[in-house]
C-alpha cells in the first residue's frame, strides 16, 4: 500500500515510517498541510494519516479542503486531541476514522487496512465508469469511443479501471502489478510495460491514441478526456 502522512512531529512520523516499512508499505512524509493537499492532488495513496496540529493551519481543515477539492482517499485522523467533540469535527470534515495518541500500532495498522479494504470496495463497485467521452464497461470488459467498441481481457480491464477511478493522480507502477497481479507475486517487472504497450495499441484503433500516459519514474495516469 501507499501512505500519505502529514505530521509535523520528527519522532512520531519515524515511528509511523518504520510502521509502514515494516508492513511492506511506501509512504511519503510531510509536515505541512499546504504539503498534504499537494501530495494528495498528485498522487494516488490508499491511505492519508493525518495529525489535526500542523504548523500551517488544522488537519481537520485540511481534510474539508480535500474533500472541495474531490480527493477521496480515506483518511484517519491520528491526534492526541480525542474528545468527543474533536472526533465529531475531525468525521464532519469527512475523515474516515479517527484515533487518539498514543496508540497501538495493532490497531492503527487494523484500522488503515478495513479503510483501505472499504474504499477500495466503494470505488470498484461500479459497473461504468466515464472519462470525457470513454466509457469504460466492467460487464462486458469493454471501452467504447464514438460509437466503436473495444473487448478487452481481465487484466487489461483491471489496469484501465485503476486509471479510470482516479483520472487526475499517478498510479504508481508497484500499485498496478499489486492490482494485476497480487499483492505478493513475482512477475517480471517489465510486465507491466507489456500490458500497457499492447493495451496502448488497441485503444489507438479507437483513436485514442494517448488515453494512457507514462509518468517517467512514478507509473502512468489517463490523458486529457478526449473531445466527444
Amino acid at each position: 500500500m501507499y501512505i500519505l502522512v502529514v505530521e509535523d512531529d520528527a519522532r512520531m512520523a519515524a515511528v509511523l515510517a518504520r510502521l509502514f516499512q515494516q508492513a511492506g508499505w511506501r509512504s511519503d512524509i510531510v509536515a505541512t498541510a499546504y504539503e498534504g493537499i499537494d501530495c494528495a492532488l498528485s498522487h494516488a495513496y490508499d491511505c492519508a494519516v493525518v495529525d489535526v496540529e500542523l504548523p500551517d493551519g488544522s488537519g481537520i481543515d485540511m481534510v474539508c479542503e480535500l474533500r472541495r477539492l474531490g480527493v477521496h482517499v480515506p483518511i484517519l485522523i491520528l491526534t492526541v486531541h480525542d474528545g468527543l467533540s474533536d472526533r465529531v469535527a475531525g468525521l464532519t470534515a469527512g475523515a474516515d476514522d479517527y484515533l487518539g495518541k498514543p496508540f497501538a500500532p495493532e490497531e492503527l495498522m487494523a484500522r488503515i487496512q478495513a479503510l483501505v479494504r472499504r474504499g477500495a470496495y466503494d470505488r470498484f463497485r461500479q459497473d461504468t465508469v466515464q472519462h470525457g467521452a470513454v466509457r469504460l464497461d466492467k460487464a462486458p470488459r469493454t471501452l467504447q469511443y464514438r460509437g466503436r467498441q473495444l473487448s478487452l481481457s481481465e487484466k487489461e480491464f483491471a489496469l484501465l479501471e485503476m486509471l479510470f477511478h482516479r483520472p487526475d493522480q499517478v498510479i504508481t507502477r508497484d500499485q498496478l502489478m499489486a492490482r494485476l497481479w497480487g499483492p505478493d507475486s513475482e512477475v517480471a517487472d517489465n510486465a507491466l510495460d507489456t500490458y500497457v504497450y499492447f493495451l496502448r495499441k488497441k485503444c489507438a484503433r479507437l483513436g485514442l491514441k494517448n488515453l494512457i500516459q507514462t509518468v517517467r519514474g512514478l507509473g502512468y495516469r489517463l490523458g486529457p478526456p478526449p473531445a466527444p
